[in-house]
Formats: structure tokens, sequence, C-alpha cells
């Protein structure tokens, strides 16, 4: 009996979550922006936090309560010692990136579908004048895509990225926060 009750309730939770998902899906281009807040960090030497704006783009498919995107965003940070050291990176600009694929699961509540997200993908961090390094990395979140029509999208994502690429013989931990808004065109 406990078992029936159990796979009622997930059967009606799907159904209730996939109604509003038949008519918003198909392969889609999307615009980015927003903050990419970054604290790096290397043993022994410590940084401050940088906020820098963020840019990119999305290309993917989406059915019912699943998506898959190619992912691309660009932020160029600043680097600050919090202690000036022999490290000569103080005020180095940090260009930073993400290629990757991002899978994403919906639950979609009429034209309102919040989701979770994850991917992965290569980062690259590339310091001007020091060195540059491409490494794999990851990044999760959540976010909220609002249909206005079935062609066109508003959303609103929050993601945290990790990474660690090697500069100058330094492992460098890119802990990253980055927060976007944007749009989706749907074909």
């Amino acid at each position: 009996m406990k078992r029936t009750i159990k796979t009622g309730i997930v059967v009606l939770c799907l159904f209730v979550f996939t109604v509003g998902a038949h008519g918003f899906g198909g392969f889609f281009i999307g615009l980015q922006a927003g903050n990419s807040i970054q604290k790096p960090k290397l043993t022994d030497i410590e940084f401050n936090s940088n906020t820098t704006f963020l840019y990119g783009l999305r290309v993917g498919v989406k059915f019912m309560m699943f998506s898959i995107e190619a992912n691309y965003f660009q932020a160029a940070h600043n680097l600050e010692l919090k202690e000036l050291l022999t490290l000569d990176w103080q005020g180095k600009q940090n260009d930073y990136s993400y290629l990757g694929i991002n899978a994403k699961l919906f639950f979609p509540l009429l034209i309102f579908q919040p989701y979770v997200t994850a991917g992965c993908g290569f980062y690259t961090a590339d310091i001007k004048t020091i060195d540059s390094d491409t490494k794999k990395g990851i990044n999760v979140g959540v976010g909220l895509e609002v249909h206005l029509g079935t062609k066109f999208s508003l959303l609103a994502e929050g993601k945290y990225n990790h990474v660690k690429v090697d500069i100058a013989e330094q492992a460098l931990n890119l802990g990253d926060w980055t927060l976007a808004v944007g749009f989706n065109f749907y074909f």
C-alpha cells in the first residue's frame, strides 16, 4: 500500500510539473550578461574578491523538463593581493572564460520554469604578461526561465564554477560565482 501511494505521488508530481512544459521546447539560442564574482586562491597567498561584468551566449535544445546547452562566457578580473608580496600579480588582469556543456532539469509551472543546472567544460585563465592555462572544471546552479510566448523567454541564473589552473607553475584555484540574466529565442 505504501509503495502504491509513493508511486501515485511521483506520477502526480511529474504530471503537474510537465503540464506546462509541452509548449516550451525546441532549439534555442540566447545571450547572457551579468556579474562574475571571483576569489582566486593560491597556497599561502590571499587575494581580495573581485566582481566584474560577464557576457556570453548559449545554444541548445529543450525537450519537456530537460535541456542540454553549449555555453560560453567571458569576464576580465583584476587580481588584488591582500598583502604585497614578491608575487608580481598585483593589479594584473585575469581574462577568464568558460566553454562547455550544461544540463538543466526544469520544474515547469505554466510560464515560470525554475531549474537546476550542472555542467562541465574548459575554463581558461589568462593573466596578462604572466601566463595562461586551460583546464577542465565543473559548475552547478539554479535559475528561472520565464516564457513570454512560445518563441521567447527571459532567464536569470546563479552558478558556482570551480576549476584549478596552473599559472607560472602555481596551482591557482578559481572559485567563481556567476549571476547572469539573459534571453532565449526558440526555433
